[in-house]
């Protein structure tokens, strides 16, 4: 992690985070001194280490009484540096070690109850056992320091993750209200250019009966073509719109039934051969491939994959659709000899209205829905889609529907 100035990190993978202030640092330490238990509060420790030492002292006096010789004076006021500093904090555990070495010395030094520090080499005698202590509250010092580093991370991590389900939630209402505002618009759209569309038609229609046109009504005639063309294109986007709105809040239902793949594959592969003309080759298994699908759904993928790879590859080459059916899954692949799609937008183009660079700079017409819908009906069948390709080599787009 690094600092970008006094109060804000940015770490490893570039997020930026707010360091603590010292007022919330002191208002942490106050939270944690909050927390421990009245027994566990220094002052306690301050008076607990009296009686600790005392009692150290006497067993010591009576170990050394009972056995003699007895060689480490210090061993059990060691033992009671530690649990004070271990129970209290590290200051009740520096009182312990300063009124532990004035007693160790006032009462096992020879010749016993005098003080015979008069120098420094005096003073040589108890470093051993001031050593000790000292480590012993210098790891305890460690310790607190790394338990309030440890409740700081924490508060940091819950801010964090307040801020982030702050934010989340707020996406999610904007991703609502961006999908209640494509349905609404769809909806209202739709009308209106259905209504234009069919009186386009309906004057087509009328035009057409007549048995000789005036040359002043042949420019009204090709007018109206295009707006039955136009009008058609923008029923098939906003169909599309509709598709994506309603699939991603959970209104349309797939109507499952046990069907044949192959019914589905060679209604679309020769619809797609009337529609552009172009060779598509179906290579399918003899056998019925059963399975429970949305087959209008399921027909709307192969649809959009096919007339993409129509639309994206050169008109002398061919399309090619093959059906496997595997022990568990059922693979449909369709491939193409066009461009191909870089590797690093092969996962892009099934999100919703993406179109990679080279769509946008053709003339070729869409919103980028065709894949982020097929996506939406596969997974809702448990299934996968995904794309393979090359550079130069063309486009092989796959699906994978379970058996079951």
């Amino acid at each position: 992690m690094r600092a970008t100035h006094t109060d804000v990190y940015i770490d490893s993978r570039g997020r930026r985070l707010e360091r603590m202030s010292l007022a919330q640092r002191k208002a942490l330490r106050r939270q944690y001194k909050a927390k421990i238990p009245v027994w566990r509060q220094p002052l306690v420790g301050y008076l607990a280490s009296v009686p600790l030492v005392a009692l150290a002292l006497l067993t010591t006096s009576t170990l050394r009484g009972a056995l003699g010789d007895f060689h480490f004076p210090s061993a059990l006021l060691i033992l009671a540096v530690l649990i004070v500093a271990t129970v209290w904090g590290v200051g009740p555990s520096l009182f312990t070690l300063f009124l532990s070495a004035v007693l160790l010395e006032y009462n096992f030094a020879l010749p016993p109850n005098q003080f015979l520090i008069r120098n420094w080499v005096d003073g040589v005698q108890l470093l051993p056992f001031l050593v000790s202590g000292m480590i012993v509250a210098i790891i305890t010092a460690q310790r607190e320091r790394a338990r309030l580093k440890t409740l700081m991370a924490e508060q940091e991590l819950q801010e964090y993750a307040q801020e982030l389900e702050e934010i989340n939630r707020k996406l999610e209402d904007a991703s609502q209200m961006k999908d209640r505002f494509l349905s609404i618009a769809s909806h209202e759209l739709k009308t209106p250019i259905t209504t234009i569309r069919g009186q386009a038609q309906l004057a087509l229609r009328r035009l057409s009966k007549q048995r000789s046109s005036p040359d002043n009504l042949e420019g009204v005639q090709s007018a109206l073509e295009r707006i039955n063309d136009q009008t058609s294109r923008l029923t098939s986007l906003i169909d599309e719109l509709l598709d994506v709105s309603s699939i991603r809040n959970g209104k349309a239902e797939l109507r499952k039934r046990r069907t044949d793949l192959r019914d589905i594959c060679r209604e679309v592969v020769e619809d797609q051969r009337l529609l552009t003309g172009r060779s598509i080759l179906l290579d399918m298994p003899s056998e019925p491939v059963k399975l429970s699908i949305d087959a209008d759904r399921i027909s709307q993928v192969l649809v959009n994959l096919v007339s993409n790879a129509v639309k994206y590859s050169p008109e002398e080459s061919a399309v090619e659709v093959c059906v496997q059916q595997e022990p568990e899954d059922v693979l449909i692949q369709v491939r193409d000899y066009g461009k191909g799609i870089p590797e690093d937008q092969q996962a892009q183009i099934f999100e919703t209205f993406y179109r990679t660079p080279d769509a946008e700079a053709s003339t070729k017409q869409g919103l980028g829905l065709g894949l982020a819908i097929s996506r939406e009906i596969v997974e809702r069948h448990e299934g996968q889609i995904w794309c393979e390709s090359q550079p130069g080599k063309g486009s092989s787009f796959f699906v994978k529907l379970p058996l079951r």
